[in-house]
């Protein structure tokens, strides 16, 4: 049994096809994991809530949602590991998915020693990195991640989620300039790029709940022409 502390560690299975979900908990049991399968993505956001899973895979196609969409909820959260599986052996498939946030990808059909070999390697690399980040300070401004929580001055803000992703990238980056481009990414994905006015209001919005003075801020400062930047020290 392949242990974490004092428990097996688990691994959740999302996939529609039952023949090739029970092949793949099969598989994962007899390398000493613990598995479950569910075949659609809303028990599969509840599942992964409630079970606290030490990995997941993640088929692309199913019923109910794309996997992608349930790859990017779960990393607005959370630094679960994720190996995204698809039918489809496309560079495109394997690029879009690594870019919302899998840990890996794997073209079916597939391997069962290669299947194996990847969810240990990757548990394996969890293991040995160090903790995910939990808070960032950048002078007065803490944001809390795991609690997606952000004050100033000890005063908790009020943010919908896009200010909220706006303000961890700038945080992220602070003391370097962002680009308009670079932050629409971030925060949008790439269908936004250059769409600079749903940028500038949602930054606005965001800097009259964050700034003293919205009109000379303080925290997020543009640089004409290029994007902004959040300065460490003033």
């Amino acid at each position: 049994m392949v242990m974490t502390g004092q428990r097996a560690q688990s691994i959740l299975v999302i996939e529609d096809d039952e023949d090739t979900a029970e092949m793949v908990c099969t598989l994962l049991e007899t390398a000493g994991y613990e598995a479950a399968s569910v075949g659609n993505g809303g028990v599969a956001l509840d599942e992964i809530a409630m079970m606290s899973p030490d990995l997941v895979l993640l088929d692309i196609h199913l019923p109910d949602m794309n996997g992608l969409e349930i790859l990017k909820k779960v990393r607005s959260h959370s630094f679960l590991p994720m190996i995204v599986m698809s039918g489809f052996e496309r560079d495109r498939d394997r690029v879009v998915a690594l870019e919302a946030g899998a840990d890996d990808f794997m073209s079916k059909p597939f391997s069962p020693d290669e299947l194996v070999a990847r969810v240990k390697a990757l548990l394996r690399r969890v293991d040995w990195m160090p903790k995910p980040e939990t808070q960032l300070t950048v002078r007065k401004l803490e944001l809390n991640l795991p609690r997606r929580q952000a004050t100033i001055n000890g005063k908790r803000l009020s943010l919908t989620p896009i200010e909220y992703n706006i303000l961890l990238t700038l945080m992220r980056h602070a003391g370097k300039v962002i680009t308009h481009d670079d932050l629409l990414q971030a925060v949008w994905g790439d269908s936004y790029r250059g769409d600079y006015s749903v940028l500038r209001v949602n930054v606005s919005r965001l800097r009259q709940k964050l700034e003293e003075n919205p009109r000379r801020p303080a925290y997020i400062v543009t640089v004409p022409g290029r994007g902004y930047w959040m300065p460490i020290g003033r």
